[in-house]
């Protein structure tokens, strides 16, 4: 019996067979092949020429002739789809209209109202799907606004919008030229006498409060600005000076007093995921509110951060000619009570609202809009051409590849 063993075990082969093999081949012979198709895809990523994707006026805003509208004093709301996947959107209700200079309006999320609803709300986020497909009613009553939002950037929104031809009257975006804008914070001035000026140094001595120096917090790695480039190099220059929170970094910000965990920071890195116009994220706004000055990049420029925010509230990494000389100056003001306070000085005239109240006073700009008989009847043609009149790329399948490459590379140490 031991014999047979050993001689079984000496017969035994030392190399795989051809069967296993022929399997490793296969293997391998998919592996290149999908590298090949990677690369393939990697190299059409699509990217906006500085002028755009799309140039201002490409796309075609149609004026009709007619278009009726019923005369009821509540304007209904139909909200077809949910905001994203979140059919109360955002636990609005019509309780909210009450704070609205016009609110007569109610909200519903009533398919069978479609015939008695003044105007139909449809989330983009909530439009694409990719199994069950976009489902719009089956009737559009000439009567009725349609109306698109969105508050997410294109290279977010894998919906092809190119199908909704002559389908939406108005645009509910983050950007400012949306026919109804929703923002992601905004600020509002506190009223007080013409004649009072107040002193940029009274009022809390924000240097004082401030006792930590910076930081950046993200759980999105995989970005389009390749901002983690930009926050290693920051990091490099300002050592122990600057703090990473969320997945990005090494810190971590709990939950229920994550607030107050970054809060005295002088400087607060709030990077947008993408470049485009207008997209301003509830991150800048929540830095305001914590009474920091945000270093930001975003936008289509600085000057889209100029139209929104509080005079002198904000430090645009575009101004500075190289990361070094964004270090210097955040040092110089960082050391200097009176130019550190100078950026804070807002605080005495003006306070700041976050996302959720900005959402609510989108529905009384909404309401009030409905009620604007001054508005002409139109529709968009090419809804999609508006979407491209912007200067950061469209989804694409290669752009999603393509940023998960690119984090893989800053990981290593390639990029």
């Amino acid at each position: 019996m031991s014999f047979t063993l050993k001689f079984a075990y000496l017969r035994a082969p030392t190399f795989p067979g051809r069967k296993f093999r022929r399997v490793l081949k296969i293997l391998a012979a998919s592996v290149l092949f999908g590298f090949a198709v990677l690369l393939t895809l990697v190299s059409l990523e699509r990217k906006c020429p500085p002028d755009g994707c799309r140039k201002s006026g490409e796309f075609i805003h149609r004026f009709p002739t007619r278009h009726h509208r019923p005369n009821s004093d509540v304007k209904r709301i139909l909200r077809w789809t949910g905001f994203f996947e979140d059919t109360s959107w955002e636990s609005t209700d019509d309780s909210y209209f009450a704070a609205c200079k016009e609110r007569r309006c109610t909200l519903t999320n009533d398919r069978n109202l479609l015939y008695q609803s003044d105007a139909v709300l449809f989330h983009v986020g909530a439009l694409w799907n990719f199994w069950r497909g976009v489902s719009l009613p089956s009737r559009r009553y000439p009567y009725q606004t349609w109306i698109l939002h969105n508050v997410e950037p294109p290279p977010r929104n894998p919906l092809d919008m190119s199908k909704f031809s002559g389908v939406f009257n108005w645009t509910a975006f983050y950007r400012r030229d949306s026919d109804v804008p929703v923002a992601y914070g905004g600020f509002t001035e506190y009223p007080r006498p013409p004649t009072l000026k107040v002193s940029k140094l009274a009022g809390p001595n924000w240097f004082l409060e401030n006792n930590r120096f910076s930081a950046w917090m993200s759980s999105n790695c995989h970005d389009y600005n390749r901002r983690q480039v930009l926050v290693k190099r920051l990091k490099k220059l300002l050592g122990d000076d600057m703090d990473l929170y969320g997945s990005c970094g090494d810190k971590r910000c709990p939950e229920t007093i994550c607030y107050d965990t970054i809060s005295n920071y002088k400087f607060f890195f709030t990077f947008e995921n993408s470049n485009c116009r207008d997209y301003i994220s509830e991150k800048f706004w929540a830095a305001l509110q914590r009474r920091q000055v945000p270093v930001v990049m975003g936008g289509a420029s600085a000057q889209d951060y100029h139209k929104i925010a509080p005079p002198h509230s904000f430090i645009h990494v575009d101004n500075f000619g190289s990361t070094e000389a964004l270090v210097n100056h955040l040092r110089e003001v960082g050391r200097n009570e009176t130019a550190y306070n100078e950026y804070l000085a807002w605080s005495l005239q003006a306070d700041i609202y976050s996302e959720l109240p900005a959402r609510r006073k989108w529905l009384c700009d909404l309401c009030a809009a409905l009620h604007d008989r001054s508005r002409p009847a139109q529709v968009y043609d090419d809804v999609q051409g508006w979407v491209e009149d912007d200067i950061c790329p469209m989804w694409s399948l290669s752009n999603q590849i393509w940023r998960f490459i690119d984090s893989l590379r800053i990981k290593l140490g390639l990029l």
